[in-house]
């Protein structure tokens, strides 16, 4: 790219001088002629040379000294960039950066609608995915690393040890009897028990006959372990369909009285810190958790990888109902825009020196010519029509100098 750059703008320097040589030429050739049409074109060139060597002159000081002569006032770049930084920056902190002028751009513009098109787009959903999956990638690749895993193993200690278990199983309960929820979780328990028990029956009916005594004839147990079953199942079925069952009762007084243990109780109190302190001094079992997520960072890294990613796929539907939604609700679209322009303005108005401020440093840590270099790259081949024009203005003007010596001669 700068290659290109370089080469576009020797290119573009060739003009602007070949038309000083043809200057030169046509001064030498109408020097000393005897047409009057001569003395014309004499003027013309003697005073387009004159104006492409002012200007040659004024381009070339921008970036260096002319023929490498220090002339004072020139290589304006390289010994100014600072200075030009800090203006550079300040303008943009002044007239973009500005919060009125961010707020009117942003008031301007239907940001809720253009991300919900781009998001149904082909190519946005295809970005997001992307950078779902190499976030991903790149959390579990940081996951497998040592020094990653010893950090967040001794902040997760660390956090441990600052949290009293018992009080905290105590509110989690509460909370659970507040809602009644603690009962939703006991009909869901029960109901499993029920269908183990009725799966496993010939399971337990051989476990009770090869611990019955031997003198007990088979179809008694089996006739003492089908009303025992039949009694246990009837049991759970009431007390899955009776929300006002006794035993619930009693498991509902049960629960409240361990919450309340649980938060003010000594004893729990001590159960819950040896709980604790048995949990961070348990190698084993950080390494088990550890072997569990190895094993779901594996599957997901698989995932991810595969031309049909199940993860992409899920992403995608999620982006492409969020699109939708957001583009046929256009209140939500302007909850957005206000959010979105509050936010972005807010972060302007507190960062804008620091976002300006990327300008001036950058410059100033450039060199000064590698900074001249840099601008003539950007802008030289533009200041190359300052020395065209210059050269063919200059020509012109010394024509009218030469028809007003004319008309006063």
């Amino acid at each position: 790219m700068t290659a290109n750059k370089e080469l576009r703008l020797r290119r573009m320097k060739r003009i602007p001088l070949l038309l000083l040589l043809l200057m030169a030429l046509l001064f030498a050739f109408t020097l000393h002629h005897p047409a009057p049409w001569a003395a014309w074109l004499h003027a013309f060139s003697e005073a387009g040379m004159v104006g492409a060597l002012a200007d040659w002159f004024a381009v070339v000081a921008l970036f260096r000294h002319p023929l490498g002569i220090p002339i004072p006032h020139t290589a304006i770049i390289p010994n100014r960039k600072n200075d030009l930084g800090e203006s550079l920056s300040g303008f943009v902190a002044e007239h973009f950066l500005e919060p009125g002028v961010v707020r009117k751009k942003l008031e301007s513009v239907n940001l809720a609608e253009f991300v919900a098109v781009w998001l149904k787009s082909e190519k946005g959903r295809r970005s997001v995915e992307n950078l779902v999956s190499s976030v991903l990638r790149w959390a579990l690749g940081a996951m497998h690393e040592v020094r990653v895993r010893r950090f967040l193993s001794r902040l997760s200690s660390k956090q441990l040890a600052n949290i009293n278990i018992a009080p905290l199983l105590g509110n989690t309960i509460e909370w659970l009897v507040r809602g009644q929820r603690h009962q939703e979780i006991l009909t869901q328990v029960l109901r499993y028990s029920i269908v183990v028990l009725h799966d496993n029956r010939d399971a337990i009916r051989e476990r009770v006959q090869q611990e019955s005594p031997w003198w007990v004839p088979g179809f008694v147990d089996d006739r003492i372990m089908k009303k025992i079953l039949e009694r246990v199942e009837g049991q759970l079925f009431e007390m899955t369909l009776d929300p006002e069952h006794s035993l619930r009762d009693k498991f509902n007084s049960w629960v409240e009285k361990l919450a309340h243990d649980l938060q003010h109780s000594p004893q729990h109190r001590r159960w819950g810190e040896a709980f604790k302190q048995k949990l961070l001094a348990n190698d084993e079992l950080q390494d088990y958790l550890y072997g569990l997520w190895r094993e779901l960072a594996r599957s997901i890294e698989e995932d991810i990888d595969k031309p049909e990613s199940s993860i992409k796929q899920q992403v995608g539907q999620w982006l492409n109902s969020v699109a939708e939604e957001l583009e046929d609700d256009p209140d939500m679209q302007a909850w957005v825009n206000a959010w979105l322009t509050d936010a972005i303005t807010a972060v302007v108005a507190r960062n804008s020196a620091q976002i300006s401020s990327l300008i001036s440093d950058t410059v100033q840590s450039w060199d000064g010519a590698d900074t001249s270099r840099r601008i003539e790259l950007a802008i030289g081949r533009d200041l190359q029509f300052i020395r065209i024009n210059g050269t063919l203005v200059g020509g012109l003007v010394g024509m009218v100098i030469y028809a007003v010596k004319l008309a006063f001669a």
